[in-house]
């Protein structure tokens, strides 16, 4: 797992923390550590210790722990259990690269999409781009995305 990817999960993870109204130096600390992933100098893999854990030390331990387990195992135990709380169409969008989560809301509440087949065909068919914020690029990244989900779902 690539440090973009871990830092798109951490992002997510931020994001479902504030909603969930969570301490807000939890949430800080988040998105610090997704920050801090997008600028290591070599894959966060490198960083990992004999425990698992990643040996950074701006990070606390226990967030050391839970991206050593994102980075070494391909998943965070934490992340699933978020993800399992919310219903199947929004964990659907979040898996998509790019959608966080008030994209993805907005995707289900104003575009009536209710997964990633839903979200490739408005992009092929040139729907996405009629929502405010999303343009033809956008609407691009968003349908390539999703095709490449599919595809390796299949």
């Amino acid at each position: 797992m690539g440090n973009r990817d871990v830092a798109r999960i951490v992002f997510v993870i931020a994001s479902l923390l504030e909603e969930q109204g969570a301490n807000p130096y939890r949430v800080l600390a988040y998105r610090r550590a997704a920050l801090g992933m997008l600028h290591l100098p070599e894959p966060a893999a490198r960083y990992a210790n004999s425990d698992g854990e990643l040996d950074l030390p701006w990070l606390g331990s226990r967030l050391r722990r839970k991206l050593g387990e994102l980075v070494t195992r391909g998943r965070m135990e934490f992340h699933d259990e978020m993800l399992a709380d919310l219903p199947p169409p929004y964990r659907e969008l979040l898996s998509v690269p790019g959608i966080g989560r008030k994209t993805a809301e907005r995707l289900i509440r104003e575009a009536k999409l209710s997964g990633v087949d839903d979200l490739a065909r408005a992009a092929r068919d040139g729907q996405l781009r009629r929502l405010r914020g999303i343009g033809a690029v956008r609407e691009r990244q968003f349908g390539q995305a999703a095709e490449a989900l599919l595809a390796q779902a299949a």
